[in-house]
């Protein structure tokens, strides 16, 4: 009897986690549901949901940030805008935010590596926003309903992007403004929606 409850009791533990790991990366959304994600608490909030292992947002504006922070590390998303009825999609991965969303705030703070294929001032794959040389990456040949891979790495305050594993943004912060935080999914308009199928995360060791 005693064997048998230890055994229920691994299961269960298992069956809890929130991450897998896999060799050193881990795999922040798990396929199933938003376990280790919370919502933010904008007006327009969207619906969040997984169907056949894609995270879909859509019908709104907001976030879901990551319970888990991170400080240097590489990030390796696949993303898809569709359905935004003759406009164009808008979608973002934010790094290094603040855990907790306040309704007043516009933005989050911390650093977004734009999901964008009609911007050609923030194109896929650019550090919105931030004006330092490198920050803004080449126009991409990606475009809506199709699946996109983003690689984000971040190591003190040098900020490196790829795009489908071709180099996009390549900058240095020198206010080195976001040290430390959360993960963030973007769903930025009213209209379409985002799609996320892998979500996976490596801390890197600082060197001395």
């Amino acid at each position: 009897m005693k064997h048998i409850l230890i055994t229920i009791a691994a299961l269960l533990l298992v069956g809890c986690a929130v991450t897998k790991k896999d060799d050193d990366w881990l795999h922040l959304f798990n396929g199933r549901n938003l376990d280790g994600w919370r919502e933010n608490k904008f007006k327009y909030k969207p619906e969040w949901q997984v169907v056949n292992g894609v995270l879909t947002g859509y019908g709104g504006q907001g976030y879901l940030s990551s319970h888990m922070e991170f400080a240097d590390f590489e990030l390796y998303v696949e993303v898809r805008i569709s359905d935004t009825s003759g406009g164009r999609g808008n979608s973002g991965v934010y790094f290094r935010c603040a855990p907790h969303l306040d309704k007043k705030q516009e933005y989050p703070p911390g650093y977004e590596a734009q999901v964008d294929h009609g911007d050609n001032n923030n194109p896929t794959g650019s550090i919105y926003a931030l004006k330092v040389k490198g920050a803004r990456a080449p126009i991409a040949s990606t475009k809506d309903g199709e699946w996109v891979s983003l690689r984000i790495l971040a190591v003190g305050n040098h900020l490196q992007t790829w795009v489908n594993g071709e180099p996009a943004a390549n900058c240095l912060d020198p206010e080195n403004r976001h040290k430390k935080g959360s993960i963030l999914l973007q769903m930025h308009h009213l209209t379409g929606r985002v799609e996320f199928r892998e979500v996976r995360i490596r801390k890197i060791a600082k060197t001395s």
